[in-house]
């Protein structure tokens, strides 16, 4: 493995399971491993959940980590001692009243979303992100890898939402969500941001995410020109972190 300057990862289906924190044993690969370099988490969660779920979680925080929750709508750094918003691209009332009024109507109209299981809240508003779960957050991981095996029924949607919500950036994360944000207000922005800020170009950084697919919410940091690595799931996270960590302390 080459040495980055720098590694970011995705959260859900990637550091943990979906919807879930992190186990003990990932938290402390990351401590380990922003000792060495910095590192970023760039996710669909939203900040809350990322402070829950693994920042509480860490033994230490240093200024070599940064935070783009909200599919990089927002970024967050760590300043004497406390997390502070450095910017926020928030969608205004209007816009998520519009994006959630279209995800209604697919909900009580459309086959894909009348027909498939639910488990909780399925359109979360987070100012800056509408995230739309299909099968609710609270649904257990089984129903989220088997509704949409193939990503059939979400390549589907997408189109869908895209013909009467053009002006918004539309994508998958996970095994069963969209996330809905400004256009070009993406996981890209993120990197751009990042390498700006650092000073490091993105072909010397790392990103590891589950959605580097066509259409995932992963894949639009491609054309950054940063490498890239798809994983299956934080088991396979936990390897590639294994890896880091050997390459950066050769």
């Amino acid at each position: 493995m080459e040495r980055p300057k720098v590694a970011i990862f995705d959260f859900d289906d990637t550091l943990a399971d979906s919807f879930q924190a992190p186990k003990p044993e990932m938290i402390e690969r990351l401590a380990r491993l922003m000792k060495l370099l910095p590192v970023a988490i760039m996710t669909g969660a939203g900040f809350e959940r990322v402070q829950r779920d693994i920042l509480a979680m860490l033994p230490a925080i240093t200024s070599n980590l940064y935070i783009f929750p909200n599919s990089a709508t927002q970024c967050y750094l760590y300043v004497d001692g406390t997390w502070k918003l450095e910017y926020n691209h928030a969608l205004t009332l209007d816009e998520r009243e519009r994006i959630k009024a279209v995800l209604h109507e697919y909900l009580e109209q459309s086959t894909i979303m009348t027909d498939a299981p639910h488990f909780g809240e399925r359109v979360i508003d987070r100012e800056a992100q509408i995230a739309f779960t299909i099968v609710g957050v609270d649904a257990p991981q089984d129903v989220k890898k088997n509704w949409d095996v193939d990503g059939s029924k979400r390549r589907a949607l997408l189109e869908m939402l895209r013909a009467k919500l053009g002006e918004f950036e539309i994508l998958t994360g996970g095994l069963s969500t969209i996330d809905i944000t400004h256009k070009d207000t993406n996981k890209a922005y993120g990197v751009r941001w990042l390498a700006e800020k650092l000073r490091i170009p993105p072909e010397e950084m790392f990103y590891v995410g589950d959605a580097l697919y066509a259409g995932g919410n992963d894949q639009v940091v491609v054309p950054t020109g940063i490498k890239t690595k798809q994983v299956s799931g934080p088991s396979e996270t936990a390897v590639v972190i294994d890896e880091l960590l050997a390459t950066l302390s050769a």
